[in-house]
């Protein structure tokens, strides 16, 4: 315990710094590394064939790239008909190389699908780094409240096939948590926003970062491991750190486009 809170207060100051002073550039390199640090730790984990894993990163890198510009839709396309090329090249399990390509496209649309939105939300958006605050906020203080309040107050577990140390309190707790994380941002946005729409918005986001904590829950449990990886102190891989946020920030994005249409 003590050292995933440290961990946490060491990364809190670069992580606001990215959020509030990185300029488009630095914020677009640090982006693209989280992405494909992410996607590695989870091609890895899920035993993909080195031939798969290289391509798969090598087809991430132009798409990530494309997003900013708008042209990820042509370049996914190519990124899509690169890898069934490579599919095929010198098969001797088909079984393995079809799981592998499989395993592979949908840690790209998954992962790479919410890295780009992180990239617009906050880029392309007006206020972008209060909502980025936002969703960073309600994800990570739900994440906490939920550990805490469940520790401490639960009972009923409601989904012990996947993560049997989940509760009832610790997901109404959770929310709770969402919520006032995600208020935090109202000074923010100079009275633009009403306090009701970002008490909403932290509620879905919160709920939706609930959500992509069981997604990632059923893939470790499929693959057979409590952690994603070993590179934060306390918290495990970069998945297990931004699992939540993988399904929270594109909600978070679309609500804001919604919003400002």
């Amino acid at each position: 315990m003590k050292t995933r809170i440290v961990a946490a207060l060491v990364g809190i100051p670069p992580v606001l710094a990215a959020v509030f002073l990185a300029g488009p550039a630095l914020f677009g390199a640090i982006v693209l590394a989280l992405a494909l640090l992410a996607l590695h730790e989870y091609l890895r984990l899920c035993d993909v064939e080195p031939l798969i894993m290289a391509g798969v990163l090598a087809c991430a890198l132009p798409v990530l790239i494309a997003v900013p510009v708008g042209g990820a839709p042509g370049v996914g396309a190519a990124a899509l008909l690169v890898l069934a090329l490579l599919a095929l090249w010198r098969v001797k399990d088909p079984a393995r190389r079809f799981r592998g390509l499989a395993e592979g496209v949908l840690g790209l649309c998954y992962i790479g699908y919410a890295m780009g939105c992180l990239w617009l939300l906050r880029m392309e958006t007006a206020h972008g780094a209060a909502w980025l605050f936002l969703v960073l906020g309600a994800t990570w203080a739900g994440d906490s409240a939920a550990f805490f309040i469940g520790s401490r107050f639960g009972r009923r577990r409601f989904c012990p096939d996947l993560s049997p140390n989940k509760t009832w309190a610790g997901s109404v707790g959770g929310l709770a948590g969402s919520l006032a994380g995600g208020l935090l941002s109202l000074p923010l946005f100079a009275g633009e926003v009403s306090a009701g729409f970002i008490a909403a918005t932290s509620l879905a986001v919160g709920l939706s970062g609930q959500l992509g904590d069981l997604f990632e829950s059923l893939w470790k449990r499929a693959k057979g491991v409590k952690d994603s990886g070993n590179l934060i102190p306390g918290h495990g891989g970069i998945l297990d750190r931004i699992d939540s946020l993988l399904i929270g920030i594109p909600v978070g994005y679309h609500i804001v486009r919604t919003w400002s249409a």
